[in-house]
């Protein structure tokens, strides 16, 4: 009886959903996370679905011990159109999720700042363990360690959102690594500007 209100439920909500709104409104939800819900609320098998191995699909109840994100903001003018790419990997490298995000006019380094602030913001979604940052700007890096000061007054406002953010988290770290070792983030932010344009 449990179960047959609770598919009628699923059901009825399910077509109360604005998929598209509630994608837009909260870029790190997709359509296979709405499908895998509801598939669960009716009480149906994942049909299969291998949550872990596939990009894009997440399932809400999957923990990761450890996530490894790479992010990297790119903006053509500097300033000029800008967005921010993040790639989420789990401890062994596999791809759990890529997001991209336009920022509209933005200067590098502001987008920079952006796609880490849209990593920290996805990584506490996930209940990580452990969050392994990696970015190509060692600009942004090294102000979040403390080795530079923060001066610009737009960029002293995003590096607080983030320092805040970086406290949910129940561990983190930061590093600089090569151009060439970003270059998933890198495409995914460029096609961020160009999915704009």
């Amino acid at each position: 009886m449990e179960k047959i209100k609770l598919q009628a439920l699923s059901a009825l909500i399910s077509r109360y959903v604005d998929r598209k709104r509630l994608i837009r409104e909260n870029p790190h939800i997709t359509n296979e996370m709405i499908d895998i819900f509801f598939q669960k609320g009716s009480g149906d098998s994942e049909a299969g679905t291998s949550i872990a191995s596939s990009p894009h699909s997440l399932s809400p109840n999957k923990k990761f011990h450890t996530l490894v994100i790479h992010t990297d903001g790119a903006s053509r003018g500097n300033p000029g159109k800008a967005g921010a790419g993040i790639a989420i990997f789990d401890g062994n490298y596999h791809l759990v999720e890529e997001i991209g995000k336009f920022l509209g006019e933005a200067t590098n380094n502001v987008a920079e700042y952006e796609a880490m602030i849209l990593a920290a913001q996805k990584a506490v979604s996930y209940y990580p363990g452990k969050v392994v940052f990696k970015t190509d700007s060692e600009l942004l890096v090294r102000q979040v360690k403390g080795i530079y000061r923060v001066k610009n007054p737009t960029l002293i406002s995003l590096h607080k959102k983030l320092m805040t953010l970086f406290k949910t988290l129940p561990l983190w770290e930061i590093s600089h690594v090569p151009r060439e070792e970003n270059s998933l983030a890198d495409t995914i932010a460029n096609r961020a500007i160009d999915s704009a344009s």
